[in-house]
């Protein structure tokens, strides 16, 4: 076993035996993973709960929405699965509180039907990987992040989840260099937040921006923002990004969910970093949701030739924690590669800066 990894229970073990009943918090897709994963276990849930202010007497999953004091006047005390993902700091405060007045879980699941999860035999499986990228990292506040996101898929545990987080504006500023001449690939652009991010990093002096998005509506937020900041050499590209040109099935959501995937109803065009026709970038950002590795081999000639700033998002697929890192390695072997999360219950907002 490797020696980073000191959970030994599953979630899904621990709730098993649970003396107290169980209860979810929170309703939508994240919940009927859960309770579908609780009823192949065979754990009965005793009830459900969300914020106040989303309780009007609704039912989900065959249970009637309570209000958390509900509950406990019900109940007593109960172990609490969270069952919805967040980063709004006065719900991380809130998880935090019921952490500390009940067992609390937030359970690790798929995020892309038919992924393989963390588990045991996970570990085991992909073991040699692992322990080769935890070596590898640049510095040990990575190797604790890496721990802890093992851990926490493994047992579910809150306390992991808020362990070694940093602030990404500051991660950007600190392990990144920045010039007045960058030239910036945004693959997975959304509404403009991530070139805001970027004209802040360099004081909005650049050479270029080559930002592409795939999602309909997404992308009318994108060039409004751009529209609206009056952006010179600025290029936008209605595409996904991918390991060749090409057409792929898209999910179209109309926000950050939009992924690349099978029997998604709606056909997009794909772009590989290599043919996007930038002599030289000097910055990509990678948050493609699920296609990052596939986004990275198409950029394999740019980064070998220019050697960029890479920011990648490394939480869609468990595989990613050790398959991005050996594929820049693989790339350029002069790579540092730094393992960063940010504020999130579950476990996302896990990024990858490479330099």
């Amino acid at each position: 076993m490797l020696s980073f990894i000191t959970e030994k229970k599953s979630v899904w073990e621990n709730l098993k035996v649970a003396a107290k009943p169980i209860v979810l918090y929170g309703m939508g897709n994240g919940a009927e993973r859960i309770l579908a994963k609780c009823a192949q276990e065979g754990i009965s849930i005793s009830g459900i709960f969300a914020s106040d202010e989303f309780v009007r007497g609704q039912s989900f999953g065959g249970f009637v929405v309570n209000k958390y004091q509900e509950l406990v006047a019900h109940l007593g005390d109960f172990v609490v699965v969270i069952a919805f993902a967040s980063e709004l700091p006065e719900l991380l405060h809130k998880f935090q509180n019921l952490a500390q007045k009940h067992e609390t879980y937030a359970p690790h699941v798929e995020l892309f039907a038919g992924d393989e999860l963390v588990s045991p035999a996970w570990l085991e499986k992909y073991a040699t990987q692992l322990q080769l990228v935890y070596d590898k990292l640049a510095d040990d506040w990575s190797r604790l992040v890496f721990a802890d996101i093992l851990n926490y898929k493994i047992s579910g545990k809150l306390a992991y989840l808020f362990a070694h987080t940093t602030n990404r504006k500051q991660d950007l500023q600190q392990l990144f260099t920045w010039g007045r001449r960058e030239s910036y690939a945004d693959l997975g652009a959304y509404n403009g937040d991530t070139i805001k991010e970027f004209l802040a990093l360099t004081a909005g002096s650049y050479a270029q921006i080559y930002a592409l998005e795939p999602d309909r509506k997404n992308f009318i937020k994108l060039a409004n923002f751009v529209q609206q900041q009056h952006l010179a050499h600025c290029t936008l590209c209605a595409k996904a990004s991918g390991d060749k040109a090409g057409t792929k099935a898209f999910w179209q959501k109309g926000g950050r969910m939009s992924a690349l995937g099978e029997g998604g109803p709606n056909l997009v065009p794909v772009a590989a970093v290599d043919d996007l026709g930038a002599q030289q970038f000097t910055y990509i950002k990678m948050d493609v949701e699920g296609a990052e590795a596939a986004t990275l081999a198409g950029a394999e000639k740019t980064i070998k030739r220019c050697k960029p700033k890479l920011l990648m998002a490394a939480y869609h697929h468990d595989a990613d924690l050790w398959r991005l890192p050996l594929m820049v390695w693989n790339l350029r072997p002069d790579y540092q590669v730094f393992l960063r999360r940010h504020p999130y219950v579950p476990c996302w907002e896990i990024n990858i800066f490479a330099t």
